[in-house]
Order: C-alpha cells, then structure tokens, then sequence
C-alpha cells in the first residue's frame, strides 16, 4: 500500500515535469497571436504570455533563412492574473486557471511593405520553434482575407473545426493575408484552459487574427455565466490601441491596403450605455480622419438577427444610421450561429443606388453549436435576405481589388455555399481621386433658372475622399457642409439672395480624409441675361460680302461688338448693329470671320467663328514682251501668260489713260503721246 501511494506521486510529479517541459519547448512564450497594426503594410502587433518577466522577439524576412539579418526586440511585459473570485457590479465573477504570468506586447513598426516576415519569441528566441508568419500590405494591390464566428468550444474537437474550415480556405486562395473573427472565439472567456485549446490551434501561426469580442469572452468560469468586463479578451490580444475610451483593446481600427476595419466592442455597449455612446462618438471620428475604399466592421451581435432577433432593432437604431452615413460597405456579425447575408441596405431597405448601402453578414457558425432560422416578427426584413442557411459550419473569404469585392462561403470540406460580387462604392484614393483636379472641378455659377441665385457644385467624385467641401464669403460666412455623407449625393448648394451685376469673392475650403486640406478663391459675376445673339452668316452672292447675325438682346448688358478677321481686329460696332460689309476680303484665300459680344464686366459673352474662301495655289501673270511702241491711233493685244495655265476674270487698267487705254479683253489703245504701265490683276468676286 505504501509503495502504491509513493507510486501515485512520483507519477503526479512526472506529469508536473512533463507539463513544464512542454513550457520549456516554447522557450517561455507561448499563447502567442499576431495581431494588425494600425497600418498593416507597415505596422504588425504580436501578444503572447510568459512565465518569465523578460522576453525577447526575433523577427526577419522570410527568404532569410537561416536568420543572418534577424532583429531581436524586448517585449513590454505586464504582470497578468485574474483572481479566482472577483467583485464585479455587486457580482461575484469566477476565474479559473489564470495564475499569475506575463502578458508581453510588441508593435513591430518601420517594416517593409508587401514583404513576408516571420517571427520567435522566448527568454531566448533564437532557440524557439514555435515561428509565425505575416505579410504587410501594400497600397491598393488585390489581397484576401478571413471571416469567421462563434467557433465557441469547450474541446479539443470542437476547436479544431475551425482550424479545419481555415486550412479548406488556404486550398482555395494560399494567399490570405489575416482573418478577422467576430467574437465568441471561446465558450468561456473566464476559463484559462479554452483558451490554451485556442492557442494550440496551427492555423494561427500563419497569419494575423483581428478578434471582436462576443459575449462568451465576456463569460466568467460560473456554471451559470455572468458577464465580466473585457479583462479576459485583452488579456490574449495586442489590438492597435486607438480605440474608443474606456474600450481601448475591444475596439479598434486598422488599414489593410485599400480597406478600412472596425471593430466594434458590442457586448461593452449592450451592458454600458456610456461605452456604446463612446464606442459611436469614437466610430465617428475615425470615419471622418481615415480613408478606405472598402469599410468592414465587425462586430458580434447581429443587425439582422434570428434566434436573437429581438437584440437587432436596438443595434439597427443605435449603428445602422451611422453606416449609412459614413457608406460602410460590409458589416460582419456573428451570435446567431446561422448564416445570413443581406442584400445592400440604405435607410433600412434594398438600396436602389450603386454607392449607396451596406451588406450585412451574419456569419455561420466555426464551431459545432447551431441554431435554427428564425425572423423577427411577420416576417420582416425577409426580403432583404440575399442568401441564409442554418445548422452548417462555414468560413467566409473576401477576395479584394479595386473595382470589387468577391465573397466566397465555403463549408468543412471546402463545399461552396454561397459565392457573390460586391462592385467598389468608391474609386481608390490614390488611383482614382486626385486633390488638385478635384478642387478645379468644383464650380460656382448662376442659377440658369433664376437671376437672383447662384449654384455651388462641388461634384460627383468626392464620395469616401472628401470629409467637407465649404465656402467662405467676405463676411466669413460659410455655405456648405462641415461633413459630406451619402445623403448628400446631390452635389450641390443653392445660394439666394444675389444681386445682379456685381462680383462676389469666396474663399473655397477642402477638407479630405487624409487629414490635409486644401482652399482657392472662387468669383462669382451675378450677371443679368444679355439675351441671345443667333444665326451668324455670311452673304457673298451680290458685289459684296456682307458678315449678319440676328440680335435679341435684354438687360443692357451687351456694350459693344468686335470683328476680327483672320485673328486681326478688323471692325468695333456699337450694339444696333447687325449688319458689315467686308470690304477687300479675298475668296482666293483660306479666312476667319469672328464676331464677339462684349458685355460691361469687359467679358466675352458671345463669339462665333465662320470660315470663307479657299488658299488658292500661286498664279504668275505676265506679257511676253516687257515694252512695247505705238503710233497714236494704233492698237496691240499683247500675248498674256497665266502659270499654271486656268481661266480667270482679269482686271486690266492703265497708269496713265491720257496716253493708253485699255479695255476690258486687254487690247490697247495708243491716244497720246507719253507712257503708260499696263497692269493686270484677278478680280476678287466669282
């Protein structure tokens, strides 16, 4: 019996040895994730736990093989623990398993973009074998990424699930860059030993995880759950901390190329109205200084839900006005354990509007815990449903470029359960948008309809760009809008009250979502209508050529008109005129008749250009012989030469008629005596 017992503990401690060993393989981190930065094509942040208060990372490239150009950096270690019994709202929250340890952070920052990096962490990194791999992004180059909920395990098995559904989506696109997981990752937030089950999962050593709290990482260890605060899920997490106060960790932002994600701490807002009022005042801000093509957030509780579907119409009330101003393009939910994906929603319904509306995915279950479809009350909202199913385990893949998104569900063996395009709302910033042609392309101008109005158009390219477009009168005065959101698609301002004739100065200001802004003066001239000023024309069948045009004019804004031929200012007419004769314009030649209106500001208000006459190759006209004698009385037709050889009318005159004449086929007279130059020219008119 002795030895029995002396067995059973030399056995306990074997177990103990074992269980430290497997630490020492880990080097002393482990529980380690990558998390997103701020800016992933160049920012990463990684978490893990440690037993030790020192630990390092050690991260390079991964065509570094052998890890000659490998930086090692310290980790910001924290003491970590969570009593077994806790105080909580006059609760007492239980904790299992989470004795005291580390919780070490670092924000890898200054990396290369579009580079694959891997990484070890430990006491001494160099001798870990635990590695994990990321790739930055880069600009608004293609990528995919994961989306995934309520893998919600207590067991080995049932972790693996959602292990399984990431390896069938890597078949599919090797490429993925990061999932992102909209909560209930655990079945017990307060018990340590699910998430040792999480992070034995391979998968999450190949890419970032961005992770949204659910109501589960919220569970204490009780075996009727109580819902803790987010010490659990921040404890396993290295999120980028610009979230909103008093939610730091469980909300927060991060760029991937050219998409913008949020992630929405919902179970902070469903128990705390001052974090929801935070959590939206927060979302605001970051909408109005940040620019993404797409917008995804995620959250966990669900818009449209089903076997909670009394939850959504509070969320609806609370975001869905927010989405819809700020042009959110996929929201992605979980808590239900169905699928749902709706069509796209603006103000509550299908949008009927290409850069209007957000689609709403509820995401199948990860796990092995499913629910039924159910519908809120009559039915509604069932017509926005694009696709649901129920009672499936499935992951999400976003295949993004600039001109789409390409959604693809598939199921535990790879199986496609609903596959579509969701066409770009906006053009990416840096390929489509230009600040400098934007800013020239907003105009101010009268109101055709209207002498006593001006129009402000600030045009049809600033959606997800812009955040305000404003103008400042002399009196600073300001006509515009301090935000510009979907519901401003119109484009443009009536501006009442303008006096006619007279000029007004403002000062145009642009402010974009880059956080810059831009400004340039912009003129307006309330002139009056001048009229109309029609049917320009040029008259050449008599012996003159006569420039006309028809003259309606109103408001004595017309002063004066200005004739220009072959760019040349030929004539100044007082305003009763309507009718020139152009006095020595040859049809020989190619010319240019313009006639201008010009109004009391100096202002070209009408000008129209006619074209008359052909060039005409050059002609060579002359007699063969240079002089010739005659007797008063006599008569000679000289032989006249034309090169190159055409009919012609020809003018023939004389220097002097008291000595010669000439008549009208060339012959001359001799009448006197004397000389006299004979000359010939081409008579201008047909």
């Amino acid at each position: 019996m002795k030895k029995t017992i002396q067995l059973s503990v030399f056995t306990i401690i074997i177990f103990l040895l074992c269980f430290v060993k497997i630490r020492a393989v880990s080097n002393d981190a482990y529980y380690i994730i990558t998390n997103p930065g701020s800016d992933m094509s160049t920012e990463i942040n990684i978490s893990w736990h440690a037993d030790v208060e020192t630990t390092f990372l050690q991260y390079t490239k991964v065509n570094d093989v052998n890890w000659l150009a490998a930086k090692i950096v310290k980790g910001n270690c924290e003491s970590f623990s969570v009593d077994s019994y806790t105080q909580y709202k006059g609760r007492t929250i239980e904790s299992n398993g989470f004795t005291k340890r580390y919780h070490c952070r670092v924000s890898l920052i200054g990396l290369e973009p579009n580079t694959e990096y891997k990484y070890r962490a430990g006491a001494i990194p160099t001798q870990a074998t635990d590695i994990h791999y990321f790739k930055t992004g880069s600009g608004n180059n293609p990528f995919s990424f994961l989306f995934f909920t309520d893998p919600q395990y207590a067991t080995e098995s049932n972790a693996s699930i959602f292990n399984n559904l990431v390896n069938k989506a890597l078949e599919r696109d090797p490429d993925i860059r990061l999932s992102i997981v909209s909560g209930d990752f655990v079945d017990r937030g307060g018990i340590m030993a699910q998430w040792d089950i999480l992070f034995r999962q391979s998968n999450l050593r190949k890419m970032p995880f961005a992770v949204s709290p659910g109501n589960h990482e919220y569970y204490d260890a009780s075996s009727s759950p109580k819902m803790f605060d987010h010490t659990y899920f921040n404890g396993f997490y290295n999120n980028p901390p610009n979230g909103a106060p008093g939610v730091t960790g469980s909300s927060y932002y991060f760029k991937y190329n050219n998409v913008l994600f949020v992630s929405i701490d919902s179970e902070a807002a469903f128990m705390n109205a001052t974090d929801k009022a935070a959590q939206k005042e927060w979302f605001s801000a970051v909408m109005e200084r940040n620019y993404g093509q797409y917008i995804v957030v995620f959250m966990h509780r669900s818009f449209y839900g089903s076997i909670y579907r009394d939850i959504s119409p509070g969320l609806r009330a609370d975001w869905q006005g927010l989405f819809d101003k700020y042009g959110v393009d996929l929201v992605l939910t979980g808590h239900d354990h169905v699928y749902r994906r709706t069509k796209r929603v603006y103000n509550g319904a299908e949008s009927i509007l290409p850069y209007r509306g957000t689609t709403y995915i509820t995401g199948g279950s990860a796990g092995a815990k499913y629910y039924d479809l159910y519908y809120e009350d009559n039915n509604r909202h069932i017509e926005l449903f694009d696709k649901e199913f129920a009672r499936t385990s499935s992951i999400t893949l976003f295949q993004v470029n600039t001109s789409e998104i390409k959604l693809v569900t598939i199921g535990t063996a790879g199986q496609e359960l609903d596959s579509v395009i969701l066409p770009a709302k906006r053009s990416p910033a840096a390929d489509g948008f230009e600040k400098e042609s934007y800013l020239n392309s907003i105009t101010l101008s009268m109101d055709k309809s209207d002498v006593n109005k001006a129009v402000f158009y600030w045009g049809n390219k600033w959606y997800g760009h812009v955040n305000s477009v404003r103008l400042i009168d002399e009196n600073n005065n300001v006509i515009g809008y301090d935000y510009l959101d979907s519901s401003k698609l119109g484009n443009s301002l009536p501006i009442p009250n303008i006096e006619a004739n007279r000029i007004y100065n403002y000062t145009l200001k642009v402010s974009f979502k880059d956080g810059t802004t831009a400004e340039r003066p912009l003129t307006l001239l309330s002139k009056l209508p001048y009229g109309k000023i029609e049917n320009l024309n040029m008259d050449d069948s008599g012996t003159d050529v006569i420039l006309s045009w028809h003259a309606d004019l109103k408001n004595n804004q017309v002063v004066k008109y200005l004739v220009y031929i072959n760019d040349e200012l030929y004539k100044e007419l007082a305003v009763g005129i309507t009718e020139l004769v152009l006095i020595d314009i040859s049809p020989y030649r190619f010319n240019t008749i313009t006639l201008e209106a010009i109004d009391i500001f100096d202002d070209i208000v009408y000008s129209k250009t006619l074209e008359y006459g052909e060039a005409a190759e050059p002609v060579i006209i002359s007699y063969q012989d240079e002089e010739i004698e005659l007797t008063v009385g006599s008569e000679s037709n000289p032989h006249l030469s034309i090169e190159p050889e055409q009919s012609l009318n020809l003018i023939y005159t004389s220097s002097d008629e008291m000595v010669a004449v000439v008549d009208v086929n060339g012959k001359i007279t001799a009448v006197g005596v004397g000389e006299a130059v004979i000359t010939v020219t081409v008579y201008q008119r047909p």
